[in-house]
């Protein structure tokens, strides 16, 4: 059985590891946390009256923001988030730690 010091560093091993590919992941992210939380703001606002199954809004979003529409769609449904609901609910929901962290 391992000692309460040698479990701590298998966990700070582990910890660490998470954290460098966190990291990674954020690098490599064709949009930044600040624009993200923006957007999963602005959809929380803009889809009280319901989804039309769509990203017509995101896709709204990013323009206005001069942001490449054509690399942060795709990515955002590798991420789950296929209409504007998906990517409040699933999008948000695995990145909205990070943004917390980060902004």
């Amino acid at each position: 059985m391992a000692s309460k010091e040698e479990k701590q560093r298998r966990a700070a091993l582990v910890q660490a590891m998470v954290d460098a590919d966190t990291k990674k992941a954020i690098e490599e992210m064709p949009i930044s946390l600040a624009h993200l939380g923006q957007l999963f703001d602005h959809l929380d606002t803009d889809l009280e009256n319901g989804c039309d199954h769509t990203s017509k809004i995101t896709t709204a979003f990013l323009a206005s923001h001069n942001l490449k529409i054509e690399s942060i769609l795709p990515w955002l449904q590798d991420q789950g988030g296929y209409c504007d609901c998906e990517i409040l609910a699933n999008v948000e929901e695995s990145w909205e730690s990070e943004i917390s962290k980060n902004t």
